[in-house]
């Protein structure tokens, strides 16, 4: 990326897991691209390690200590962004878990676990970024992770599927309800991608099942998070972007 396309100049986002894996990807995109990024995160020290990272390149960034399924954790967020860059433009809810689990073996404690942070903090963060980019009234964008499991459903992982189907519809109910305040709302859905989750599945075996035969890279879904966040994705929402290498189409 040039110094001239700087697509989100003058632009703050909030993105959520953003010390690690697609986040971190995220937001290091952001910076490029001229936005002032506050990451978020349960993890200190990597969370420093991101922030640091993006000012060394020239960037603008904050690193907050945040529990993504804590409704106060979600306003001293919004405080510490406003007192930080004065507004907020773009939400980014990347932050998530997964662990497989038979639904024989499966506790309603884990069910909840997954879902305080997969789907009560999707709420959560997209409830109080719309309040808080309502405020200067030009509008704004956020970007719901989702998964092809919250399309598709997998074996071993019902807790996992339930939240994610339930952020793609949360991103088309929410792309209705603020629309005329000119916030978009909409969701990013990975396929296989190269992080610390998907370290459970088995590259070797399951990369030359994908179309295009590979995982993908967090920069694959830090591109579809640059897009739908600036202008060039101006008249896009409610829409569910699939980045999976072709997977859900076999």
């Amino acid at each position: 990326m040039t110094e001239t396309s700087k697509e989100l100049a003058g632009k703050t986002a909030i993105v959520t897991g953003g010390a690690r894996g697609m986040g971190r990807a995220i937001a290091a995109l952001y910076a490029r691209a001229g936005a002032n990024v506050v990451m978020t995160g349960r993890t200190r020290e990597t969370g420093h390690a991101a922030r640091a990272a993006i000012e060394e390149s020239g960037g603008k960034a904050i690193f907050v200590t945040a529990d993504q399924g804590s409704n106060a954790d979600w306003l001293r967020v919004i405080e510490e962004t406003h007192r930080a860059f004065g507004r907020l433009d773009i939400l980014v809810a990347n932050a998530g878990q997964s662990f497989p689990v038979p639904t024989k073996d499966m506790s309603l404690e884990d069910f909840r676990r997954l879902n305080t942070v997969n789907l009560k903090g999707v709420f959560l963060g997209l409830k109080h970024a719309a309040e808080s980019i309502r405020r200067h009234g030009e509008g704004g964008a956020i970007v719901l992770i989702a998964s092809i499991v919250g399309k598709i459903g997998a074996p071993g992982f019902i807790h996992y599927s339930a939240s994610k189907g339930g952020v793609r519809l949360m991103a088309k109910a929410a792309a209705l309800e603020l629309g005329a305040e000119k916030i978009r709302v909409n969701s990013i859905h990975p396929g296989f991608v190269r992080t610390d989750l998907s370290a459970m599945f088995d590259e070797k075996t399951l990369a030359p099942l994908v179309p295009l035969g590979r995982f993908g890279e967090p920069e694959d879904i830090a591109n579809a998070a640059l897009f739908l966040a600036s202008k060039r994705g101006q008249f896009i929402t409610g829409s569910e972007l699939v980045i999976d290498g072709g997977w859900t189409v076999q």
